[in-house]
């Protein structure tokens, strides 16, 4: 049995004030890949930075600000505005309020919008790459977010390291072929709010980005006691870390290793 030998190729783009890297798992890194991987790129780019300025907060005439300003057609006229409306709607259902697109009274849905974009370039510009037979494995990845992809019927995993946000140690190496990983930092101080929660670091291994992105969140809201039930409603699967490094494990909705927190 003649086992493949793996090369990742990488490429970095900024925008949307955050650092998001791409990579391809591939046997053959020939002209015809990295080609293929420079174009995904130059894509991922320009659609990051469509989005970024069609939902801007700070744009005079972002879908946004439009919005903010009482113009209620885009429900209608922007099927993008609906996704995000309607997401950020439900996520707001999902978690009893915790999760909120409004702040201050505006609506401000730049934390769905950062996960829904992730999401919807993956799909529209690196999945397609694993048509091309020499392209095992696709990655795409920004501060707080990791998602991958393998082609169909591949043995290929990606090996994914969680680091402790104050440390950088590893904490955790999840192995996913298809997935999403999403991680929030609870900064006590600076957030009223958050003060509340003993959760220090929160991470969401799931399929959806947004549902991913929101539960990592929530969860920097929230008691580990009172985020188990979210844990156990939703089938959720993750790691929380507490102020006292104990760590609480989860899969599917049931508590995996308990480190004290949660006893």
């Amino acid at each position: 049995m003649q086992i493949k030998k793996y090369v990742f190729l990488k490429k970095v783009i900024k925008q949307m004030n955050m650092k998001f890297e791409l990579k391809i798992a591939t046997t053959n890194p020939d002209i015809i890949v990295t080609e293929q991987l420079k174009v995904a790129t130059q894509r991922v780019n320009q659609k990051l930075q469509d989005i970024d300025h069609e939902f801007s907060q700070f744009s005079y005439d972002s879908l946004v600000s439009r919005f903010q300003r009482g113009d209620r057609r885009l429900l209608q006229s922007s099927k993008d505005f609906q996704m995000v409306y309607n997401t950020a709607t439900l996520a707001e259902q999902m978690t009893n309020g915790l999760f909120s697109p409004y702040f201050a009274g505006k609506y401000e849905p730049g934390k769905i919008v950062e996960t829904w974009a992730l999401g919807k370039v993956f799909k529209d510009e690196l999945v397609p790459l694993l048509k091309n037979p020499e392209i095992f494995g696709v990655w795409l990845s920004n501060d707080e977010q990791v998602k991958v992809a393998t082609k169909q019927e591949s043995d290929f995993n990606w090996s994914i390291d969680v680091h402790d946000l104050d440390s950088g140690e590893v904490i955790s190496t999840y192995y996913l072929q298809n997935g999403v990983i999403s991680q929030q930092k609870n900064d006590f101080d600076s957030n009223l709010h958050k003060q509340k929660s003993d959760i220090k670091q929160a991470i969401i291994v799931g399929n959806n980005t947004v549902e991913a992105g929101v539960w990592a969140l929530v969860a920097t809201f929230s008691e580990a006691s009172d985020f188990i039930s979210f844990v156990e409603h939703y089938n959720l699967s993750g790691l929380l870390i507490n102020k006292e490094n104990e760590t609480l494990n989860f899969n599917d909705g049931s508590i995996v290793q308990a480190e004290s927190m949660a006893k």
